[in-house]
């Protein structure tokens, strides 16, 4: 009985390091250029404040950065799915970043009564909301890009 239970707390660990690591190369992605900046000066988000709070090491309330992350987050989501004239769905990448933003999210709260690595874990949510940002950046200029006309024959 030990043993199963010691054989399922393991491959839990090792599923979960395994997303967690499929994440972060989900977010290492290079995009062509930054469309970060292009974003963030048409939408007023909240979370580039508060990665400047984390880096400076500020007192923080994480009820309020939790507040913010999240609607920044719907923010971005509705953005990348309606933000294009023709409506798409998320990727495959897009997807799993989703998920692992909710987790995050979820387990930010429980972070924090224990003092167990909040601050890290409200910068990898600030990282996961850039590469969200980036995602609607570029979506919205591809979008916008005129599509060449066709050659006429001759």
């Amino acid at each position: 009985m030990i043993n199963s239970i010691v054989i399922l707390i393991v491959s839990a660990a090792l599923f979960l390091f395994y997303i967690q690591t499929l994440c972060e190369q989900v977010l290492c992605r290079e995009f062509s250029r930054a469309y970060f900046q292009d974003v963030l000066n048409s939408l007023d988000l909240e979370f580039p404040r508060v990665q400047e709070a984390i880096t400076r090491g500020a007192p923080m309330s994480y009820s309020q950065i939790r507040l913010a992350l999240k609607c920044d987050y719907f923010t971005l989501k509705y953005l990348v799915r309606n933000g294009s004239p023709e409506s798409r769905r998320f990727s495959w990448n897009e997807r799993l970043i989703t998920v692992y933003f909710r987790f995050l999210l979820l387990m930010l709260p429980v972070r924090s009564a224990f003092h167990f690595r909040e601050r890290q874990a409200a910068m990898k949510m600030t990282v996961i909301l850039r590469y969200l940002t980036n995602v609607v950046g570029e979506s919205l200029v591809l979008s916008a890009e005129p599509v060449a006309a066709p050659s006429p024959r001759a």
